[in-house]
């Protein structure tokens, strides 16, 4: 799902902003794409464990002054990220890689993160033919799930054929704009897939709602990763 829509983005950059990023990372966008998941245990990486979901409240508003947020993590190093030219290299580098993996982490179904005053919205298990499965890890998995047989290029090129307006309506707004409808909208998760189900027992129209919920949000996430890049080196 991450290489999806790094993928994605790559294909949506600027030729200013596809060369920028090429100078500073060596290399493609999706190659880097799952990078905060390999770091965030090593030395010096610990906070950023908790960049990669949105906490919200029963309204759906974010935690008010929770910094252990993806949206908070995003507008941070977008505003920092204005004077890329005076960091350094190493930093430009490591700030592109959290860029390309927490707007990725944001549009994933299961990374807004409700109130324990729900409990209907926790994590819970489901089953993957008679095995054990988190509900978290079907969902970061969906991508690939509903597109098998197929590489993120080939996924990718699949869905990404919506018009330049189009692209420019769903980039609209900033991190907490996406963020604030994706706590509105992926409460439906829940409901599509209960507790304990049998993921391949789920019925045929529940499945596919769910295939478009995934392959929505990878592309809301594709083209907002590349708005963002974009608005950076534009300069």
């Amino acid at each position: 799902g991450h290489s999806v829509i790094a993928y994605i983005a790559e294909q949506n950059l600027t030729p200013q902003a596809k060369q920028k990023c090429r100078d500073y990372l060596h290399h493609t966008l999706p190659y880097h794409a799952s990078w905060m998941d390999y770091w965030r245990n090593c030395p010096g990486f610990e906070e950023t464990h908790y960049w990669h979901s949105v906490p919200v409240d029963e309204k759906n508003k974010q935690v008010k002054g929770e910094t252990r947020n993806a949206a908070y993590q995003i507008n941070r190093i977008c505003k920092q990220m204005r004077k890329y030219h005076k960091l350094k290299d190493s930093i430009v580098a490591d700030n592109l890689k959290y860029l390309i993996h927490m707007v990725g982490d944001m549009h994933c179904p299961v990374h807004t993160k409700y109130s324990v005053n729900e409990p209907e919205l926790k994590q819970r298990s489901v089953k993957m033919k008679g095995k054990k499965m988190g509900f978290h890890s079907f969902w970061d998995a969906s991508v690939g799930y509903y597109n098998k047989g197929l590489k993120c290029d080939q996924i990718a090129e699949k869905y990404d054929t919506l018009c330049g307006a189009e692209i420019a309506a769903i980039c609209e707004g900033n991190a907490n704009d996406w963020a604030a409808v994706n706590a509105v909208e992926m409460r439906e998760i829940y409901t599509l897939l209960p507790m304990h189900s049998e993921v391949t027992e789920v019925s045929e129209q529940n499945h596919a709602r769910m295939k478009e919920i995934a392959m929505q949000q990878a592309l809301r996430g594709g083209y907002r990763l590349a708005k963002v890049l974009n608005e950076i080196f534009s300069k």
